[in-house]
């Protein structure tokens, strides 16, 4: 699939990064759950999760679906040697960036394009703004309701939070990273801030601002791509037998 920018310069050689497309969800749920039982398995993050067969499924799910919505980009990095997808991102843009619209095709329920949308748009607010960290577009993670097994009351407290958030900071309004997974064992080359840059790059030119929520693992990354804390939200874990919060 076209990339709307040129390969990332800053891409490590013997690696190449494409759109994403229907037939990459086992490969990106794959990813997803490497990364998070490598990074948050047992964390602060994970207090309301379900037995980890159901997560799976609930991910690739929701995965699957995201290829239908057309306020959805997803790029994905891939290793030469192995054809194995070693990152991925998912960004929620904005109506108004026009920048990602080349190479963009929505899908429909079975994997099959149902052509371009040419409405579907990116944010962050040029190299003289700032970008701003502390939420993700994630109420779509309602549509397929809480995993099996999972504790109800904590995962739509978890949500709340987030949807709070987004909407006291006007996410709506911005390029919205929502997933950047990198496989454990490729962490330290570059390439999920290559994953980032390359989009960052476009909505810098259209000059539109970025937001997402960051773990305490992500923070410092997100810190050098020029993004800043303007707020923090923390979870109330008491309920999962915790004595303190979660804090994003």
């Amino acid at each position: 699939m076209a990339l709307p920018f040129f390969r990332p310069s800053t891409l490590p050689s013997g690696f190449t990064m494409t759109r994403c497309t229907p037939a990459d969800v086992q490969g990106m749920t794959e990813v997803w759950y490497v990364f998070y039982m490598d990074a948050f398995a047992n964390s602060e993050y994970t207090y309301w999760w379900g037995p980890i067969s159901a997560m799976w499924s609930w991910s690739e799910a929701r995965i699957r679906r995201r290829f239908s919505d057309p306020s959805t980009q997803q790029f994905k990095v891939v290793d030469i040697a192995n054809g194995a997808i070693v990152a991925w991102a998912k960004w929620d843009p904005p109506p108004r960036m026009i920048g990602l619209e080349r190479g963009f095709v929505v899908y429909d329920e079975v994997g099959e394009p149902v052509g371009p949308d040419i409405n579907t748009n990116v944010g962050s607010q040029g190299e003289e703004g700032k970008r701003k960290a502390g939420g993700e577009a994630s109420t779509k993670s309602y549509a397929l309701g809480p995993p099996e097994g999972s504790n109800t009351v904590l995962f739509k407290q978890f949500f709340d939070g987030i949807v709070g958030m987004e909407k006291k900071h006007q996410a709506g309004e911005k390029l919205v990273l929502t997933h950047l997974c990198t496989r454990h064992s490729y962490h330290g080359r570059g390439i999920g801030s290559a994953l980032m840059r390359s989009v960052l790059d476009v909505a810098d030119r259209e000059e539109l601002s970025s937001y997402l929520e960051a773990t305490r693992v992500g923070a410092p990354m997100y810190r050098k791509l020029g993004y800043e804390v303007v707020d923090t939200l923390e979870f109330d874990r008491a309920e999962a037998g915790f004595d303190t919060p979660a804090t994003l």
